[in-house]
């Protein structure tokens, strides 16, 4: 790599080897410094090497964990995250010692608000004697409050807010080259973070339908592989669904585009209050759908896609469509894998389905069909 296409950390570790070159000639101290330095930077480089393999946030937030503890001589170490969509809003990241955290004050029910480094997006040194404030997840700690603290916070997009919160010994200080190196290693850190956020965002978009924000179909068969494998190896039911909606190009043709993309937006939204979140749902083509429920039987999986059905139906179009002269509905098939009916594979699974869905179809549309393997012979 030219030294142009550097990052900055390795650009930044390039000349402070290159200040130790000439160490010829210096005395004993002066040696020691550089031999210091050269040390500092190698661990920095060793770590960005590190992070820069990961796949996973998970391996990085332990990588930066056990470089700040190691190279700052911490006395404890938090790494949380807040994230307003997940559960809990708040959660722990990477910890040391593994005591650290008092269980009669779980950080899940910190008041991030009260967070100074959170609210203010600022790096914040909270010292033991003479600081009015002090940080909000010391309540939430087993170390007591005469521990130095220095916390770093990042965001990651608009996913999260990341906290980095350090705890020096009792006796030690945050001196600037220190609070210096421990910048470094975040930022180190929250770079990698970015880049896997966005890769993460690149992949989902190829997923996803951009009309209902669903999974599309170039992302069904790599994602329902892996359910039927899933159902293989523990023996767990698995049911597919096919989903047509009635006369959908009547309304395409009477009402326009617009009227039939407003129904199949409103459809996703049923589907996303409806189903749990280990369901898997995708716009299959057109007005047609396809819904994989794992560990559901043929039983519960109608009593889910009726339920689908009925919001569905509940559905308000009057102020989007004028004139719209029915309202719309649903024509569903629903699959079971099994073995006793031939249907093991996804293939297999996805034609009975949408046998199902025909014989639905057949039967003046607007109902449920289960697949029925006499009938399909």
């Amino acid at each position: 790599m030219t030294r142009t296409g550097q990052s900055p950390l390795s650009r930044l570790i390039a000349t402070l080897r290159g200040s130790g070159a000439s160490a010829g000639g210096l005395n004993d101290e002066a040696k020691r410094v550089i031999a210091d330095r050269t040390r500092v930077v190698n661990q920095l480089l060793e770590f960005w090497q590190t992070i820069q393999g990961a796949g996973k946030p998970e391996q990085i937030f332990a990588a930066l964990a056990h470089y700040l503890r190691t190279e700052l001589n911490l006395a404890g170490l938090v790494i949380l995250s807040h994230e307003p969509e997940a559960v809990p809003t708040t959660q722990i990241r990477a910890c040391w010692p593994e005591n650290v955290l008092n269980p009669s004050s779980p950080v899940s029910e910190m008041e991030t608000a009260l967070c100074p480094c959170l609210r203010q997006n600022l790096p914040k040194c909270f010292r033991p004697i003479g600081s009015p404030v002090r940080c909000a997840l010391d309540a939430s700690l087993n170390l007591s409050a005469a521990h130095p603290a220095f916390c770093i916070p990042f965001a990651i997009a608009r996913k999260a807010q990341i906290l980095v919160h350090m705890l020096l010994p009792t006796d030690a200080t945050w001196t600037e080259d220190l609070k210096q190196l421990a910048q470094t290693y975040v930022n180190a850190a929250h770079s990698s973070l970015i880049m896997l956020n966005m890769l993460s965002d690149a992949e989902q978009q190829s997923m996803t339908d951009v009309l209902t924000s669903l999974y599309n179909r170039r992302s069904l068969e790599q994602l329902l592989e892996r359910e039927v494998a899933l159902s293989e190896r523990h023996g767990h039911p698995l049911s597919v669904v096919m989903i047509d909606m009635d006369k959908f190009k009547t309304i395409n043709d009477s009402h326009g585009h617009a009227a039939g993309d407003h129904m199949l937006r409103a459809f996703a939204d049923c589907v996303r209050i409806t189903l749990r979140k280990t369901d898997l749902a995708f716009r299959y083509g057109g007005d047609e759908f396809v819904i994989a429920l794992p560990q559901t039987g043929i039983a519960q999986a109608q009593q889910v896609v009726n339920k689908v059905r009925q919001a569905f139906a509940a559905m308000d179009f009057s102020s989007a469509i004028a004139n719209l002269d029915h309202q719309p509905t649903l024509s569903i098939g629903v699959a079971e894998r099994s073995k006793a009916n031939g249907v093991l594979t996804l293939p297999q699974l996805l034609n009975a389905a949408d046998q199902a869905l025909y014989d639905a179809k057949s039967a003046n549309r607007n109902c449920i069909r289960v697949f029925q393997p006499t009938r399909a012979a």
